[in-house]
């Protein structure tokens, strides 16, 4: 049977993943961006993080058939700093046109923070 993870996070997984997915029937993921565990010290972080997420984790996925769409945001923990935030959201716009990229996401409250 041939499935479809709408909520995975690959940037964190080795190839291996992907070839276990694909012969458990895995033919398309989605992933959302998220907060790597660290807080990025500048945008220059978000646009190598949302290169990833078009770029490469789409040819490792399609190495093993799998077809690799994508969610491009800012996450609330990080957007605690507005002017930190509209730097990364400045970028956002040219990656909404990249054909893997869904939309924006992961977004949500931060019980972490004032926001």
């Amino acid at each position: 049977m041939k499935y479809i993870d709408p909520h995975i996070h690959m940037v964190s997984r080795t190839t291996d993943d992907y070839r276990r997915m694909a012969l458990a029937g895995c033919v398309a993921i989605t992933e959302p961006a998220f907060w790597a565990g660290f807080d990025r010290s500048s945008p220059q972080g978000f646009l190598d993080y949302y290169r990833q997420l078009t770029d490469t984790e789409p040819r490792r996925a399609a190495q093993y058939g799998i077809r690799h769409h994508c969610w491009i945001c800012v996450n609330p923990k990080e957007a605690e700093d507005a002017g930190f935030a509209r730097e990364v959201m400045s970028l956002i716009p040219e990656f909404l046109e990249k054909d893997n990229v869904l939309g924006v996401g992961e977004i949500g409250l931060n019980k972490n923070s004032r926001n």
